[in-house]
């Protein structure tokens, strides 16, 4: 005669056996449907040992509470803000920024491509960006740290390569700002308190340390009306009046100068007077030169002096 007691505890068994896989399985479905994976039911079969109806019994039954989404025998976790169709101007926005990542280059935009891949649907990208961008892909844990660093105002313990070697300094940061493409960590030396500017890409080893900062409200101002790296945020301000030529009048009417251009007047020819503020020489005089002989400097007499110095020595070596 058959020992039912057994028989029931084998039962019992085996039945929590086939419950506790059951739930490993639907655990490890679920956390490769939520990192990304489109899984197949054919295949999954293979892999858990079991066979098709039980793998659609778990889609379609035990987890229908969740936003599965399917596609012939394959499935996958429907990116909840892709769900909702993209209007024209955000898929714009999308677009533009995919390829504005994408000139800066490396491995920043395959991150960032990935990134923004989940908010709109695939497509050919109709802009392009004649723009250089430093790729700073493999500094992205270092520029996170500085970020936190810069919201928590903390100081920053790292090493920077002026020359060849990387020499450990202390900083207190306060932007991280892109001058004609590239990266600049703006930060206070915590030796003497003065402003000074660190290529990002040359910082490693970036550490937070405990000691706490402030920032000088007037420092701030100066960094957002910065023209170009140039500036010196400790300098005075210097106003430069500048006249324009109307062959370019319209560009610099839709791309000022900087931050602080104002029009101070116009010609009857469309050419224009604009005044601009800067806090050294060099954020005003490379772009004059660039331009010539569209551009003169009209206020301080010093700058045009030097620039028309400069053009000299060049023609005359």
């Amino acid at each position: 005669m058959p020992d039912l007691k057994s028989t029931r505890q084998s039962t019992k068994a085996s039945r929590e056996n086939r419950y506790r896989k059951s739930n490993e399985r639907l655990r490890e479905i679920l956390a490769r449907l939520y990192a990304g994976e489109v899984l197949s039911m054919k295949e999954l079969t293979h892999e858990f040992g079991v066979n098709l109806r039980t793998i659609q019994r778990d889609v379609n039954e035990r987890l229908s509470h969740f936003p599965i989404q399917k596609r012939g025998e394959k499935f996958f976790i429907a990116d909840r803000v892709a769900q909702t169709p993209l209007d024209p101007e955000d898929q714009a926005v999308l677009e533009l920024l995919d390829e504005l990542s994408r000139r800066q280059g490396g491995a920043f935009y395959t991150k960032a491509h990935a990134v923004l891949r989940k908010l709109r649907y695939a497509s050919v990208n109709p802009y392009y960006a004649k723009l250089y961008m430093e790729d700073i892909g493999d500094k992205l844990s270092e520029a996170a740290r500085i970020e936190q660093a810069i919201r928590e105002r903390r100081r920053v313990r790292c090493r920077y390569r002026k020359d060849s070697e990387p020499i450990p300094i202390e900083i207190d940061p306060v932007k991280i700002a892109n001058f004609e493409g590239y990266w600049y960590i703006i930060a206070l030396d915590s030796r003497n308190g003065k402003v000074k500017k660190y290529l990002l890409r040359k910082c490693s080893d970036v550490e937070l340390t405990e000691s706490r900062f402030t920032v000088p409200e007037e420092l701030q101002k100066r960094i957002d009306e910065a023209v170009n790296v140039w500036f010196e945020p400790e300098n005075d301000p210097i106003e430069v009046r500048l006249f324009i030529d109307r062959e370019v009048a319209g560009y610099f009417r839709l791309k000022p100068i900087g931050p602080t251009q104002s029009i101070l007047g116009e010609d009857p020819d469309g050419s224009i007077e604009v005044s601009v503020s800067i806090t050294h020489p060099m954020e005003i005089v490379p772009i004059v030169k660039y331009w010539l002989p569209h551009l003169r400097v009209l206020e301080p007499k010093e700058i045009d002096e030097a620039i028309r110095q400069d053009i000299e020595t060049y023609l005359n070596g």
